[in-house]
């Protein structure tokens, strides 16, 4: 057991002929210290060896106390470790008089209670505290810097000061700043409210004005995070956290984000709310220009390692100095002059005697509500984890192993949660297992936050994700808190995106090649017709004239294919019923197929009409129905279908290629060799084609997609290999009055 003698707090008065100490208000302390001690061991039954000692310190206390008392002194009360000799400097940024000192110049900034300027002027704080008391002993002459935390940085980078405290590190300021090893402290970032919008979660932020300190690093995380929400919500930088801090307070801003230290000292002055949103656990360093002062970082670290190993070091005094504020203790004069407080002092100990029991039953209860408040916070940061929509793993940086997973990550992953904590991350991701545990590394090391990887479902399945990763400390135990988002869809709609694009820009090129093209046939075409006038039939001369003017005309149909695709066609809409239009056509297209291909014809029932060029019809049901022939080796069958499709926004933005609207669907589906998803991706551009050359131009279903988008409608396809194709066509359901027609436009109306 500690010696209580040894907590005891030296109290010491001042004379005009030098200091004394008055040992009466000692023993004073130490029976005050004993009683409390009793109370402590009241829980374990011994309270019997304290009574003893509080009695016997009580009769030596009286027996000293008549002799002392007769001493005339006339007390001045001094703080403990004051005097002439330590009392601090008032300037804050003028050096201490150290002959022979190193100079070594400090930013200080506003951040209240790790550095700031008190009202008197001076440095103060955790950083300020610490750093002087290596200075002392490395015999430096401190100048402290002035200066708004960016325009620090910037001070420290020019190299126009020597060092600069509070700092955390990331890898952009690795580039620029050295530090040393041992951290000073550690940090979190809070959001504080003004009230008026209550914030409990990360998506109330969705729409909410944020006040952040310019520069600092929750500006830097808290956007990353944002953005990876995908949330609407408006940064307002600040030039300091008492400027942050009173946008929020006049309703400028909904919120504000500091770190806690800065936070929970002020946020009940500028009438604020702590939320439960936490974040972004980072440790603060002293930091020096890059290669500028390797010796200063190895002092720092060298005391800094040295103070945290003695327990009634100056390190631990300015943590408690800053972080309890305890108050301080002041002893009135009268009791030193009256006799009478010997007589409250007997008293005082059979009062203690009586309250005992009292005093144990407080105790009690604060352990309880201690345990409760401890549990309520388990339970409080547990239901944010597990219950959080978005998927969350927190995962071991050394060997990959998955620590915890949220009932959003046992959703997405497909795995029940007992054996998916089982299970290391090497597992889900697809990358090889060392590229991932070097990835884990850089996210532990260098504090990178942001992946995109490509997870394995439970199903087999494989989805690209977003992850957004962030160290944590967890019973001394360094973890990856990482917050995973399915992107799969986002990837197909930009790869939609781009081969749209890419459809749009060789669509122009061929349009402007067509028309060019189209002219010189034009010519050529012209000149043969007249020279074949002027030439006798059945000669070699007009032989000839008649296969370059053969060969003019089926460039001219190719021609017009570009123009058809390329949407700068001439057409002529009209009003039609597809399943007559398709009726009509089935002789022809039996005759295109021949007798090994089996043409099976389904129409719908109650088919809107549409507006489109007939002849365009022909162009499609020709083309595709040629296509699904090619892909039949030897016998086979094609099936024509109509019907109706409507299609919400909902429905839309979960299937990429579609458009929300009233349809109808023409469907031509073979069973032949189908395609792969390489083949898939290519088969509406100009001239590609999978046919032996000389077989087809490869403009058969480029032809096809211009014909669509023209009419305003789109295409999906689907197929596989072996298990043939299905092209899809929906063109918009025509809505205007026709006299053959007019009915059935009304009642789409109604639709």
């Amino acid at each position: 057991m500690i010696s209580l003698r040894h907590q005891l707090m030296p109290i010491t008065f001042a004379r005009r002929d030098g200091l004394v100490v008055f040992r009466l208000f000692g023993q004073l302390l130490t029976v005050s210290l004993l009683t409390k001690h009793a109370i402590g061991q009241m829980h374990a039954g011994m309270l019997t060896g304290p009574f003893m000692v509080i009695r016997r310190h009580l009769f030596s206390f009286l027996l000293k106390s008549l002799v002392l008392i007769l001493i005339p002194v006339s007390p001045v009360l001094i703080p403990h470790g004051a005097s002439a000799e330590n009392a601090p400097d008032k300037g804050v940024v003028h050096p201490r008089n150290t002959t022979g000192a190193r100079k070594i110049r400090v930013g200080l900034y506003e951040n209240k209670p790790k550095v700031f300027t008190n009202a008197d002027g001076q440095a103060s704080g955790i950083f300020v505290g610490i750093l002087e008391a290596i200075a002392r002993k490395e015999n430096w002459q401190i100048a402290y810097v002035c200066c708004k935390w960016p325009e620090c940085l910037a001070l420290l980078s020019e190299g126009r000061i020597d060092l600069m405290p509070d700092v955390a590190v990331t890898a952009e300021r690795r580039k620029k700043f050295d530090f040393h090893q041992e951290a000073v402290i550690e940090s979190w970032s809070r959001i504080y409210a003004n009230g008026e919008k209550p914030l409990k979660y990360w998506s109330d932020l969705d729409g909410r004005r944020i006040a952040l300190l310019e520069g600092s690093i929750q500006t830097e995380v808290f956007t990353r995070m944002i953005n990876g929400f995908g949330y609407n919500t408006p940064i307002v930088k600040a030039p300091s956290y008492e400027k942050a801090f009173g946008l929020a307070a006049n309703g400028t801003v909904d919120a504000v984000v500091s770190n806690n230290f800065f936070g929970n000292h002020y946020y009940r002055q500028y009438g604020l709310k702590k939320t439960t949103i936490v974040f972004n656990s980072v440790p603060l360093y002293f930091a020096t220009g890059r290669g500028a002062n390797p010796a200063l970082l190895e002092a720092i670290d060298h005391h800094l390692r040295t103070m945290k190993s003695e327990p009634d070091s100056v390190y631990y005094q300015e943590l408690m100095r800053w972080m309890e504020n305890p108050p301080n203790r002041i002893i009135p004069r009268y009791l030193v002059w009256s006799v009478g407080i010997i007589a409250g002092l007997l008293a005082f100990a059979f009062v203690i005697i009586l309250l005992l029991r009292h005093q144990v039953k407080i105790k009690t209860k604060h352990l309880v509500q201690a345990n409760e408040t401890l549990h309520e916070s388990e339970e409080k940061f547990r239901s944010i984890f597990q219950n959080h929509l978005a998927v969350k793993l927190i995962i071991d940086p050394d060997n990959g192993n998955i620590v915890e997973a949220n009932e959003a990550a046992v959703r997405f992953y497909g795995w029940p949660g007992q054996k998916l904590r089982q299970m290391r991350i090497q597992d889900i991701n697809t990358l090889p297992a060392e590229q991932v545990e070097e990835e884990m590394r850089r996210a532990k090391v260098e504090h990178r936050i942001h992946f995109e990887f490509r997870h394995r479902l439970a199903d087999g399945s494989v989805r690209d994700v977003e992850v957004f990763s962030s160290k944590i400390e967890i019973k001394g135990k360094a973890l990856l808190h990482s917050i995973v988002h399915d992107i799969t869809e986002h990837r197909k709609l930009e790869e939609q995106y781009r081969l749209a694009q890419k459809m749009e820009a060789v669509g122009r090129l061929a349009g402007g090649v067509a028309h060019d093209y189209n002219n010189f046939l034009s010519v050529i075409i012209g000149y043969a017709e007249l020279a074949m006038n002027k030439t006798q039939a059945g000669g070699s001369l007009y032989n000839y004239l008649e296969q370059i003017y053969t060969a003019a005309e089926r460039s001219r149909d190719i021609t017009r294919q570009l123009l058809t695709f390329a949407r700068q066609e001439t057409v002529k809409p009209e009003v039609i019923d597809l399943n007559v239009k398709v009726e009509s056509l089935l002789k022809i297209l039996q005759q295109l197929l021949g007798e090994d291909i089996e043409l099976v014809w389904r129409p719908g029932i109650g088919l809107w009409p549409v507006l489109l060029d007939a002849h365009h019809l022909d162009q499609i049901l020709a083309n595709l129905c040629i296509n699904a022939r090619d892909a039949i080796a030897d016998v086979g069958k094609i099936t024509i279908k109509t019907g109706t499709a409507s299609f919400d926004t909902t429905y839309c933005s979960e299937h990429a290629g579609f458009v929300p609207g009233d349809f109808v669907c023409l469907s031509v589906n073979d069973n032949g060799c189908g395609m792969d998803e390489e083949t898939l991706g290519k088969i509406f551009e100009p001239f590609f084609t999978t046919k032996e050359a000389g077989y087809g131009t490869g403009l058969g279903l480029a032809t096809v997609y211009g014909i669509v988008k023209q009419e305003n409608g789109f295409i999906n396809v689907s197929s596989e290999p072996n298990k043939g194709t299905t092209f899809r066509i929906y063109l918009p359901g025509y809505k205007g009055d026709h006299p053959d027609y007019g009915d059935r436009g009304k009642e789409l109306d109604n639709i």
